[in-house]
């Protein structure tokens, strides 16, 4: 049976996170021995450069801590990422990461350079461009954010591991998996893949409403450890009030032995889920809408179109930087003074809506039901 470790955590002092990630390690049974001699990589989420008070990237407190404990239990520590907008360094940097890394003497690496992996038992995808610093290390400890996500539904420990694809190549994978289930399989057979010695959510500030990169930040004060991130991932969103059944990447990695997303299969230690349940928690508005159960393409293209959001240009705040047209993976963003973005290419994918850095794009229904 999966363990997760359920935490109570008020604040992000380096104190507090670390008293908190020794609790853990210690619900968990995880033996002295676990970093012991091992090369440790450390995978934080840095999407994009942004300050902390945003919670768009992991928290340096949480990383610091990582680092610290796991260097101190004997492990040879290094940290790295594949952000989906600007380099590894100028994200860390703009969250106060690189600081606290240099402080401890543990190198930062960009995740470049890709070596094609061969997955033969993947449901959807059989091999990978995995970053070789993935490949090198003993165990990847993922430290996820909790948030939610406009494709997704929710981003946490498991589809943290995307950013161990180097650069463009994600893009290429969202324009071959557009359908939110396919692009969850995908997710599942990476976690298949690599699957993280140790998986952190952080829950003490998570981000609602149009995740994962322009929602809120809310204090919900918990943290989730666990061997199973997707276990840690299930704990995660049922605390806030969302499904994990509902989120086809967890639900999947369930079905495929890679994890247990039922929270009614796991073993929960350490603070009272019941007590830190949060309420009102606000979902993404393009969350996925699946579409399963209607093979015909036409049927399902017509379906796809009328019930998924879209994204769409805020004139007034589009300064034309053409980020979103340089990271449109189907390439049907066009730029003039002002982006436009042709719908009938649009894949749904968000990538414009999550790496805008001006807030340019919101995600609108394409059809509503009018009220009588």
């Amino acid at each position: 049976m999966s363990r997760a470790a359920i935490l109570k955590v008020d604040d992000y002092q380096q104190e507090t996170i670390e008293e908190a990630f020794v609790k853990g390690i210690q619900l968990l049974g995880l033996p002295e021995n676990f970093f012991k001699n091992k090369k440790v990589l450390l995978k934080p989420n840095f999407l994009a450069p942004s300050p902390v008070e945003r919670a768009v990237c992991s928290h340096p407190s949480i990383i610091g801590a990582a680092a610290s404990i796991s260097a101190g239990m004997g492990g040879i520590v290094s940290a790295g990422d594949s952000p989906g907008l600007g380099s590894v360094f100028k994200a860390a940097r703009s969250c106060g990461a690189a600081e606290v890394l240099e402080s401890l003497g543990v190198p930062l690496v960009s995740f470049e350079n890709p070596v094609e992996v061969k997955f033969p038992q993947g449901v959807i995808c059989r091999s990978f461009p995995l970053a070789r610093p993935v490949l090198e290390t003993d165990m990847v400890i993922s430290l996820a954010r909790l948030k939610t996500h406009n494709f997704t539904g929710y981003t946490g420990a498991v589809k943290n591991l995307y950013g161990c694809i180097s650069g463009r190549h994600k893009a290429a994978l969202h324009l071959r998996y557009h359908r939110v289930e396919h692009f969850s399989r995908m997710l599942a057979d990476l976690f298949g893949l690599i699957p993280p010695a140790l998986s952190v959510v952080d829950g003490i500030v998570s981000m609602e409403g149009p995740g994962p990169r322009g929602g809120n930040p809310r204090f919900t004060g918990f943290l989730i450890m666990s061997e199973d991130g997707v276990a840690a991932d299930a704990v995660a969103c049922s605390l806030v009030g969302m499904n994990p059944e509902k989120v086809l990447h967890l639900k999947y990695a369930g079905e495929m032995g890679y994890g247990v997303h039922k929270i009614n299969q796991l073993d929960l230690v350490g603070d009272s889920f019941q007590q830190l349940q949060v309420r009102g928690f606000k979902q993404a508005p393009g969350s996925s809408f699946s579409i399963r159960g209607f093979n015909h393409p036409l049927v399902s293209r017509f379906l796809r179109n009328l019930l998924i959001s879209i994204p769409d240009i805020i004139p007034e705040k589009c300064t034309g930087c053409r980020v979103c047209a340089e990271h449109c993976p189907a390439e049907v963003i066009n730029m003039d003074k002002k982006a436009y973005i042709n719908q009938n290419g649009c894949i749904r994918c968000y990538c414009c809506q999550e790496l805008c850095p001006h807030d340019a794009v919101r995600l609108k229904k394409s059809f509503r039901f009018s009220k009588p």
